[in-house]
């Protein structure tokens, strides 16, 4: 008997040794700005520079939306967030991945000018444009922007296109010298 008790205090050390490990690793990530910010400069490079590589930018900003989409999940889980930034960072984690399929008349309406959100009564306008909110919101709606002038460009090869990523890319970077 005193044999079994043995291993089960064995296990049980185990498994209260393991918890932390799998509850650290369970939490929410974090705004990665380092990583944000590195993308963000590399592909205003490569326009500038004209080394283009449309396959390799969109997994980049992919992976921009994906920080940002971090950002506002980890924004959301502070205690003091206001009940209409909860909305709005709820609204953008819910609509990243639809967002991909506008145009870019849709993405401007919808989510540059907040049409989308007016429509559930929140008016971004009246918001501070680089308060915490605004700037993550931001990281994920230029990146998504960037994705669908990506993809048009595969399509007509409009240089233009590649001057809005720019932009789009410039806007974004001062953006996100505002979060942590």
């Amino acid at each position: 008997m005193r044999g079994k008790r043995w291993w089960s205090f064995i296990i049980t050390l185990f498994i209260l040794a393991i918890l932390p490990t799998h509850a650290f690793a369970g939490t929410k990530e974090h705004f990665d700005k380092k990583a944000y910010e590195k993308i963000v400069k590399g592909n205003i490079g490569r326009i500038i520079t004209g080394n283009i590589d449309v396959e390799e930018m969109l997994t980049d900003m992919e992976q921009a939306v994906k920080i940002g989409l971090a950002g506002c999940e980890k924004y959301m889980s502070e205690p003091e967030i206001p009940q209409t930034e909860n909305k709005i960072m709820r609204y953008i984690i819910n609509n990243a991945q639809k967002m991909k399929s506008l145009n870019l008349d849709q993405i401007e309406t919808l989510w540059h000018e907040g049409g989308g959100l007016k429509k559930k009564g929140i008016d971004i306008s009246t918001m501070d444009h680089f308060s915490e909110v605004m700037c993550h919101y931001d990281s994920v709606v230029h990146p998504v922007t960037a994705i669908i002038c990506l993809k048009q460009y595969m399509r007509t090869n409009d240089e233009d296109l590649l001057a809005q990523i720019k932009a789009e890319l410039a806007e974004v970077k001062e953006h996100i010298k505002y979060l942590d």
